[in-house]
C-alpha cells in the first residue's frame, strides 16, 4: 500500500483508504513555470503508482495552455477528471513556503535545505551516475544546443496566474513539491526531475546534462539488446524492492537506484533485466523500451 507524507500534518498516511475505490489525483498549478511543471510530473507519477497497486485513478489538472504543451513534451498524461468529483482526493501542489517541507528519507535536515546540484544528484540519488533524459533528436550531438525552458526567476506577472487553493478547498491529503530553478534542455527534464527527491529544491543550472543524456541513452540501448534474449520474469526480490521504493512516500530516486543495481547484477539474466526495466517504466514514463527493434 502506497504511503505518502501529508503536508498538513507532516505525518505519513495511506494514500488511499480503499485500494479498489476511485481516487482523484488533483494537480494545482498557479502559472507556467518549472515548479508548476514539477507539480504536474509528481501528480503523473503518483497516479501511475496507484494504478500499479490496483487503484483506479482520475487525474485532475487545469494548467495554462503553454504549461500543458510543456507537460505533453515530458510525457505527462492529460487529466480526465473533474475537481470535486467522486472519490477521495490527493492534492499535489507547490510548497507554500517555497522550501522543502522536511528532510527526505535518509537525508539530514541540513542536507535537505541545500538545493540539489549535479554533485548531490550523483552521490545521493543515483550512486556514481548522473541521471537525465536523452534528447529525442537523434542528430543532436551538442548538449549545450538547447531550447531553454523558462525559469522561475521570470519577471513578476509573466504568464497567467491561477489563484492557489486555500486549505478549505482541499478535501484530502496534501502533497507538496519543492521549487525548481535554472534552465535545462527540455528533453532532459523528466529524468532530471525524477532523480531528485520531490521535497528538495532543485537547481537545474547545476545539473550534469552530459551525464544525464549518457545514462538514459545507455539504458535504452541496453533494454533494446536485452529484448532479443529469452524472456525471464522480473525476479521477485527485485519486484519487491521496486514496489517498496515507490510505496515509501513515492521515493522515485530509490526506484532509479534499483535499476542501476539491476543493470550490473550478475545473478539477473538479460531477459529478466528487460522485464524489470519495462515494469519500472510503467511508473517512470521514460520510454525505456523506445529503441527496441531499431538496432537489428
Amino acid at each position: 500500500m502506497l504511503r505518502i507524507t501529508d503536508a498538513r500534518t507532516g505525518e505519513t498516511v495511506d494514500a488511499v483508504r480503499a485500494r479498489r475505490g476511485l481516487t482523484r489525483v488533483e494537480a494545482h498549478v498557479e502559472r507556467d513555470d518549472l515548479s508548476a511543471l514539477r507539480v504536474l510530473l509528481v501528480a503523473d507519477v503518483l497516479a501511475r503508482a496507484l494504478e500499479l497497486g490496483g487503484t483506479p485513478v482520475a487525474t485532475v489538472a487545469d494548467p495554462p495552455a503553454a504549461l500543458r504543451a510543456r507537460a505533453d513534451a515530458l510525457g505527462i498524461r492529460r487529466a480526465e477528471g473533474e475537481r470535486g468529483g467522486a472519490g477521495p482526493a490527493l492534492h499535489v501542489l507547490a510548497s507554500a513556503s517555497g522550501a522543502p517541507e522536511g528532510p527526505a528519507p535518509g537525508r539530514s535536515a541540513s542536507e535537505e535545505a541545500a538545493p540539489m546540484d549535479a554533485t548531490s544528484m550523483g552521490a545521493n540519488s543515483m550512486g556514481s551516475t548522473s541521471m537525465g533524459e536523452k534528447s529525442t533528436d537523434p542528430t543532436s550531438t551538442d548538449p549545450t544546443s538547447t531550447d531553454p525552458t523558462p525559469t522561475d526567476t521570470a519577471p513578476a506577472g509573466q504568464g497567467p496566474v491561477i489563484p492557489a487553493p486555500s486549505d478549505a478547498d482541499l478535501d484530502g491529503v496534501r502533497i507538496e513539491v519543492a521549487p525548481v530553478s535554472g534552465t535545462a534542455d527540455p528533453s532532459l527534464l523528466r529524468m532530471i526531475l525524477l532523480a531528485a527527491p520531490r521535497r528538495q529544491s532543485l537547481d537545474l543550472a547545476a545539473a550534469d546534462l552530459d551525464g544525464a543524456r549518457e545514462t538514459l541513452g545507455r539504458w535504452r540501448e541496453a533494454v533494446a539488446g536485452w529484448a532479443t534474449r529469452p524472456s525471464k520474469p522480473v525476479p521477485e526480490h527485485v519486484r519487491q524492492e521496486l514496489r517498496a521504493a515507490w510505496e515509501d512516500d513515492l521515493d522515485v530516486p530509490a526506484v532509479l537506484e534499483v535499476l542501476r543495481r539491476v543493470e550490473h547484477a550478475e545473478d539477473v539474466p538479460d531477459g529478466a533485466r528487460f522485464e524489470t526495466y519495462a515494469y519500472a517504466d510503467r511508473l517512470l514514463g521514460l520510454e525505456l523500451t523506445r529503441d527496441i527493434g531499431t538496432q537489428w
